[in-house]
């Protein structure tokens, strides 16, 4: 990272750290170039490495440099001339060293050119085999062009005899083993933060090493992430007691992170205060302690404490639809929350690339950004269908499908229709070849998904689209929406009763033939309404905002955008 100093901290980048030879004249280059001091690291066996260049350099006018980087490895501590430890320890070793080289005669020692741009250094790495405390010392010293590049060596090799400059630094590398960086341990304590009021959260840290502590804080499992803004928490201070030798501080505005340097060992208590807005949302908020100890690796401490925010705002929900493209790829839209825009841009679903091999595919509810629902059937060409579990994880479907049975091609529609019977599990419609509708009650379990089939009635073959899953009359139940071979759009109300699961169908719209595919995500919009999306011949998706009313459920439509032809089906 290059940065520009101010006029005031020139004359002292000429008088302290580096090398000039004297009676030389030094080449171009920034003569107030400088860099940060370096850094070095923790490393573990056989995993990761630490690179040696500085984080960040500069200097009063262009901050170019022109010269050589001197760096220094050794066994023993930089203050020793006649460099009796030159080298690394048995354990660590050179990874790479990208615009370097060992300096002949000199075991330890690499020259790294440094003409402009650029910021060139070894880099090393532990061996799966190296002991527990292994520690390696380098130097860093910049000789500017045209200085002596044997004084800048000796200047590296003993690095630690003098105070860090501007172009000179020193640090270690150490050795920690798993098993020793996990005897630094944590405990939270994370109670329920009241809208409109604060709360104070606890970390006690153990600490056998020093490290850099980490809190972040993210939406807990079941929710989704949060806009800017839309949390309403903010810090409120951060301290730490016990035993001295720890820095804090947090991110400034809506609350992200709390970081704090811990220099020696010790037993500490971080308290850390969270404030939350009196319109704040129940959101569940997961707080993930970190101590990084290794500077690269899997193996840091971490703890995990999840807090709620008692409020009566709710999360309001967001929802995604999904394409199929003709190569059998799933394609996923997340729900916004904004009428203006209501999806984000599209990403593949991972998992399986063939789900071109279903000659029917329906979600059985609507499916979360945060990748809740009830799950999706898929029936093979074979006539066997196949149920897919939410994963909850963001990525919509687990990619382990379930046998739910065959016989599935008696049927030549299957429409997901959320809680029809009021037992609070996802059903689904099925209509057979004669136009009888059937219902599929959920169970609410993996295994077996579905009860026995329940007749809902004869008829069913006059609508050539079933759209089921969402409240649109605003009842707390589920409803149907159909329409028929002419475009005519007709409601089924929801009543909740497995017997007779719908009421009388109303008329709720006509000229709907020329949508080839239609599709209920939920509510797109945050107002808690269920919405409607709606594709025409010409590949152009509209939106078909939700009213809540049972005589007019939908709103005037509005165009969402062209292109969306490349599917071959929309759930």
């Amino acid at each position: 990272m290059r940065r520009i100093l101010g006029a005031g901290i020139a004359a002292a980048l000429l008088v302290t750290g580096g090398v000039v030879g004297t009676g030389t004249a030094v080449a171009a280059g920034d003569p107030t170039f400088y860099f940060d001091p370096v850094v070095g690291g923790v490393l573990m066996p056989g995993e990761g490495r630490v690179e040696l260049s500085p984080d960040g350099w500069g200097g009063q006018t262009s901050g170019q440099p022109d010269g050589t980087y001197v760096y220094a490895l050794s066994k023993k501590p930089l203050t020793d001339a006649t460099w009796a430890g030159g080298g690394l320890p048995a354990g660590l070793k050179v990874e790479r060293a990208d615009g370097c080289a060992p300096k002949a005669g000199k075991v330890g020692v690499y020259l790294c050119d440094l003409p402009g741009w650029g910021n060139p250094g070894p880099e090393v790495s532990a061996t799966s085999t190296a002991a527990n405390g292994t520690t390696a010392y380098f130097g860093l010293v910049y000789v500017p062009r045209g200085s002596s590049i044997d004084a800048g060596i000796k200047e590296a090799q003993t690095a630690a005899s003098k105070p860090i400059g501007t172009r000179r630094s020193h640090a270690t590398i150490t050795v920690r083993t798993r098993a020793h960086v996990a005897q630094n341990t944590m405990t939270l304590s994370t109670p329920t933060l009241p809208a409109g009021g604060t709360v104070k959260h606890t970390l006690k840290l153990h600490a056998v090493d020093k490290g850099h502590l980490t809190l972040n804080l993210s939406a807990a499992p079941g929710f989704r992430n949060w806009d800017e803004g839309e949390l309403k928490v903010t810090a409120d201070g951060i301290s730490a007691g016990g035993a001295a030798g720890a820095a804090c501080d947090h991110s400034l505005g809506e609350v992200g992170s709390f970081r704090c340097d811990v220099t020696k060992p010790g037993d500490y208590t971080i308290t850390y205060g969270l404030k939350a807005a009196a319109t704040a949302p129940a959101w569940r908020v997961r707080t993930l302690a970190t101590y990084e100890v290794f500077t690269f690796g899997t193996g840091n401490p971490e703890k995990v404490s999840d807090f709620g925010v008692s409020s009566p705002v709710p999360v309001i929900q967001r929802y995604r639809i999904v394409g199929r493209d003709a190569e059998g790829w799933l394609w996923d839209y997340t729900g916004t929350g904004k009428a203006s825009a209501p999806f984000s841009w599209t990403n593949p679903v991972g998992g399986q690339f063939n789900w071109n091999t279903y000659s029917a595919l329906t979600r059985l509810g609507p499916v979360t950004v945060q990748s809740t629902g009830p799950g999706a059937v898929a029936r093979d060409k074979g006539g066997v269908l196949w149920f897919y579990r939410m994963s909850g994880d963001g990525g919509i479907y687990t990619e382990s499908r379930l046998k739910v049975g065959g016989g599935w091609n008696a049927f030549n529609l299957l429409a997901g229709a959320s809680d029809l019977t009021g037992d609070k599990k996802a059903d689904l419609l099925a209509r057979d070849t004669a136009g009888v509708l059937w219902l599929y009650p959920g169970t609410g379990t993996a295994t077996a998904p579905f009860g026995t089939r329940v007749r809902i009635g004869a008829g069913w073959g006059a609508y050539n689209s079933l759209v089921g899953g969402t409240d649109v009359t605003g009842d707390g139940k589920a409803d149907l929406v159909a329409r028929d071979t002419a475009g005519k759009q007709w409601l089924y109300a929801g009543t909740g009763a497995a017997a007779k699961p719908f009421g009388d169908r109303k008329q709720i719209g006509y000229g709907w033939q020329s949508y080839n595919s239609m599709v209920a995500p939920g509510d797109l919009n945050s107002d808690g309404k269920a919405d409607l999306v709606a594709r025409d011949s010409s590949g152009t998706l509209w939106y078909y905002a939700g009213t809540g009313v049972a005589t007019k459920p939908y709103a005037t439509r509005a165009r969402i955008g062209s292109g969306w032809q490349r599917y071959n089906l929309l759930f």
